[in-house]
């Protein structure tokens, strides 16, 4: 009997303690969607966790975009070497001939060194745990009654750890 009474009171705790979260969360969220206006009427329908965004994770997204961001130049050089070679075939000058040559090596050294670049954009990661949680991401379904026309909308929400501020909205 004393098993089962703490029991539910650990339910009780844990239950209590969540809902305590949705509301921080739905007060975030409340704010950044409503930005001040107080003559909107903002309601919460559905609220889940739908998970986080870890120190490695941020690392892995920034790498990708670097890469991608490089790859569109390295296509864009291709893309002039190309033409620059086809200049080259149709030249009947020795003088044109030696420049389009100059120019295609110096673009083949701009390719080798782009490929070779590291990303550039992770600095202040250096020092940090990868497991460190830096975003939770909560979905969040909710209505708005704008002048008497009601309007729902689901957005995932990336939440600082402590739920006290948003960094962005996705919609879902």
């Amino acid at each position: 009997m004393k098993k089962t009474i703490y029991f539910l009171f650990a339910v009780l705790f844990v239950a209590c303690n969540g809902s305590d979260m949705n509301s921080k969360y739905e007060k975030t969220i409340r704010d950044y969607v409503l930005k001040g206006q107080s003559e909107v009427g903002f309601k919460v329908l559905e609220m889940s966790e739908q998970g986080t965004v870890t120190v490695t994770d941020s690392i892995a997204y920034l790498t990708d975009e670097f890469r991608k961001g490089k790859e569109l130049f390295v296509k864009r050089i291709e893309l002039a070497k190309k033409l620059t070679e086809d200049l080259q075939t149709a030249t009947k000058l020795k003088s044109e001939y030696d420049k389009y040559t100059e120019d295609i090596e110096r673009m083949n050294i701009r390719i080798d060194s782009l490929r070779t670049l590291p990303p550039d954009n992770l600095q202040g990661y250096g020092s940090q745990n990868p497991a460190d949680v830096l975003a939770v991401i909560i979905r969040c379904k909710y209505s708005l009654d704008i002048s008497g026309t009601t309007v729902e909308e689901t957005f995932d929400f990336y939440l600082s750890p402590d739920g006290n501020r948003c960094y962005r909205k996705k919609r879902v």
